[in-house]
């Protein structure tokens, strides 16, 4: 390895994993900030303030629905915005991609618990890392690059031992690899410029730019290619935190809401008499009568929290991604 030689960055997952035996792989049992069952916190007592009504299976008597599945509902609401969005609910340690090896490891400077990354120990979340464009680092490029996950940031801004560099912002390392050397450089840390919500991080040199190896990339990219495939290696913290939904973001929560609230009522209408147009029932002199749309009896809900979700998502990805000029 050549370039900064700054302190090793210790890797550490940020959600709640089990201990695996060895051999196995581990599994997520909760989120941070305290282990919920939910990346946004939200329960089934929020969901149901939320629409206005018990979650339950219509009946003689009603049956509550059970409280995981209602939980289940709203993880895949969780999940599904997440992948449109990409905004991560919760704070959450990605690494673009594990170092798989003790020389990797030692390549890019890092702290593990094994002499890999080990998934649940040191990371909670395996990416692929980023193509390098030399491009980018020409005129007023300043190597620019998008991460795929935002907004890049990290709860605790300071060290209990003392201040240390890779605690004032959410990328932790970066790492450029030049395959046909096999060779690894680490940025200084002192070098990241971020924007956390749009997650566009920026290298601004701090100490001589004779330190970057990329005259001698140059070179090469002058007789082969002006791209490195996976040249890019990053470790970073992305994901809001309980003071983002009790600020800015708190809008996020509502969305879940939205859209885990369309599903609870899709659920719950099927135990109706689903789609009934019209329904007489008479006992005793005493008449019940029931009439439904034929989409369903809670499709004006279903429909508004659609169109909810569907504001609120909006906002979500405007306010994460935005309109950007130039190749991201």
């Amino acid at each position: 390895m050549s370039g900064y030689n700054g302190g090793l960055v210790q890797t550490k997952a940020q959600w709640t994993w089990t201990t695996p035996p060895s051999g196995t792989a581990a599994v997520v049992t909760g989120y941070p900030p305290d282990g919920a069952p939910t990346k946004t916190g939200l329960q089934p007592a929020d969901l149901e303030a939320y629409i206005g009504m018990t979650i339950q299976k219509f009946g003689n008597p009603p049956i509550p629905v059970d409280p995981k599945t209602v939980i289940q509902w709203i993880r895949w609401a969780e999940d599904d915005i997440e992948s449109e969005t990409n905004i991560r609910l919760c704070q959450t340690w990605i690494a673009s991609p594990p170092a798989k090896s003790q020389a990797q490891v030692q390549a890019v400077g890092l702290q593990v618990k094994n002499n890999f990354q080990q998934l649940g120990v040191d990371y909670d979340l395996a990416d692929a890392p980023y193509d390098f464009f030399f491009e980018r680092a020409q005129d007023e490029g300043w190597l620019y690059q998008r991460l795929r996950w935002r907004p890049v940031q990290q709860v605790e801004y300071a060290d209990p031992t003392g201040i240390a560099s890779q605690n004032l912002t959410g990328t932790k390392n970066v790492s450029f690899i030049y395959p046909l050397l096999n060779e690894f450089f680490r940025m200084p840390q002192s070098w990241i410029v971020e924007d956390q919500n749009r997650g566009l991080v920026r290298m601004v040199p701090s100490t001589s730019v004779q330190m970057l190896p990329l005259f001698a990339m140059q070179l090469a990219f002058m007789g082969f290619a002006s791209s490195v495939p996976g040249g890019l290696w990053f470790q970073y913290i992305a994901g809001l935190t309980a003071n983002d939904y009790n600020s800015e973001w708190g809008f996020m929560q509502q969305l879940v809401l939205a859209r885990a609230g369309a599903t609870a009522f899709r659920a719950m209408q099927t135990s109706i008499n689903f789609g009934a147009i019209e329904t007489q029932v008479q006992a005793d002199g005493l008449a019940r009568r029931v009439k439904y749309s034929e989409k369903g009896p809670f499709v004006a809900q279903i429909t508004n929290l659609e169109a909810e979700a569907k504001r609120l998502m909006t906002r979500a990805k405007a306010k994460g991604g935005g309109i950007h000029l130039g190749m991201l």
